[in-house]
């Protein structure tokens, strides 16, 4: 499915307003944890038999986090070339499969903040842009207003970064999985000893993570909670993008990777 057609800005303002009359809003932020010895492993390739799981049996709601201003980038960060796609752009083709995994998922909310006049016209149609004009409170406050508008049949919530450039469907379908086998974890990626993002929550947090505020992101529930995460190796989250120069090492390791095969 393709982004949305290219629009002059100056018709940009009555676009948004446009699109935010006909979808919800939501938003997000704040992850990254030690992880230690309390929470439950489980390897991507798990002995753990979540095959025999379907993901019909939780109802996940998906929100991508790609509201923030990026100033460590010094540019739109959302609208950076990765493999020849805008980063934003990039990152949702992967990680749905040009959107095949909506169909796993009871809706999938993007959430814009800084620059979204500039990010809107790249978005798919396989998404839903939702717009917090506070992002400048920081990721706990996006993340609160995002969950509080999540669908409300919505089981669990997934979240996601938009700057995770290498997550692919199949992960995630991996992640999906567990949670329908512990419904009542939560499922989180490990990387580099550390847990975060991508992670699904089941709704009992959903009132934990609308009270995020602005200075603290959703951390301190993994922590607090460390004994209820499924923790799932996933070495390729630990690829976001945050510098240019980040992005120019990534686009090398790429290039060195595609020589090798």
């Amino acid at each position: 499915m393709s982004p949305r057609q290219n629009r002059p800005m100056s018709e940009t303002s009555a676009f948004l307003a446009a699109e935010l009359a006909s979808r919800d809003t939501v938003l997000g932020g704040g992850f990254s944890q030690s992880a230690g010895s309390q929470c439950a492993s489980s390897q991507s390739t798990s002995s753990q038999n979540t095959g025999s799981h379907s993901t019909s049996s939780i109802n996940v709601a998906a929100l991508m986090l790609a509201a923030g201003q990026s100033k460590r980038f010094n540019g739109i960060k959302q609208l950076a070339k990765v493999n020849g796609q805008p980063m934003l752009l990039h990152t949702l083709t992967q990680l749905t499969e040009h959107g095949d995994l909506t169909r796993e998922l009871c809706e999938f909310n993007l959430v814009l903040g800084a620059n979204a006049a500039h990010i809107l016209p790249y978005v798919p149609d396989y998404v839903s842009p939702c717009i917090f004009p506070q992002w400048q409170q920081g990721m706990g406050a996006t993340i609160a207003f995002g969950v509080q508008k999540a669908n409300s049949e919505s089981s669990h919530l997934l979240v996601t970064l938009a700057d995770q450039v290498a997550i692919t469907r199949e992960q995630v379908t991996t992640m999906l999985h567990h949670c329908a086998a512990n419904p009542e974890n939560i499922i989180a990626a490990r990387y580099k000893g550390i847990l975060g993002a991508p992670v699904i929550f089941p709704r009992t947090y959903f009132s934990l993570l609308s009270e995020l505020d602005a200075d603290t992101g959703a951390r301190k529930i993994l922590q607090q909670y460390s004994a209820s995460v499924v923790a799932i190796d996933l070495p390729n989250a630990q690829f976001d993008i945050d510098t240019q120069l980040e992005l120019q090492q990534w686009h090398q390791s790429m290039g060195q990777d595609q020589k090798t095969k």
